[in-house]
């Protein structure tokens, strides 16, 4: 009777886990708020918008260098991440004219230091990606900055999102299957 308890405990333990360390956008249940940030923030003029699909959720827009402008965004809700017993983020998505970052955020002030791993477009063809956390760049207010992601940074993030990465006017679009950190 103990080893079935203990092996009903297991995999209870394991569904849980799963649920945890992956958000599968296609089958978009775990409750989560996203929403879409883009330069108008700063005054620019880009425009972004999401819709969810049977196969994931599409974020989409252009991006229009008036007035300062330059960025789109696609971000979680505010909620503690402990992502520290993870090395790695893997990410399904499909992705054309206009390269993607994927984002890791520590703070709710935008001034405020950030990590970013870059995703290449996929000419609209599906690609799983993995990013060791040691591949993530720090950026401060756009621009590359010196420093590692630390293992405390790690239990500590607020945010995860996408965010155009090329400061020129053009469209973009993503698809994304989903977000899964091992």
């Amino acid at each position: 009777m103990k080893k079935v308890l203990i092996y009903c405990f297991l995999i209870f333990f394991q569904i849980i886990y799963a649920q945890e360390s992956t958000i599968d956008f296609s089958k978009y249940g775990d409750g989560e708020r996203w929403e879409i940030v883009n330069d108008g923030v700063m005054g620019g003029f880009s425009q972004g918008n999401y819709r969810f699909t049977d196969g994931g959720v599409v974020f989409e827009g252009k991006i229009s260098l008036e007035n300062n402008g330059g960025f789109s965004s696609f971000k979680s809700n505010f909620q503690k991440r402990d992502l520290s017993s993870f090395s790695k983020v893997i990410i399904r998505y499909r992705s054309k004219k206009c390269a993607i970052g994927f984002t890791l955020e520590l703070d709710k002030r935008w001034f405020v230091p950030y990590y970013k791993a870059d995703l290449p477009s996929t000419q609209w063809k599906w690609k799983e990606i993995e990013i060791p956390f040691s591949d993530f760049i720090r950026y401060n207010i756009g621009r590359k900055r010196k420093g590692k992601i630390s293992n405390e940074e790690l239990q500590n993030i607020l945010r995860i999102g996408f965010i155009t990465n090329e400061k020129r006017a053009t469209s973009f679009k993503i698809e994304v299957d989903y977000i899964k950190f091992e």
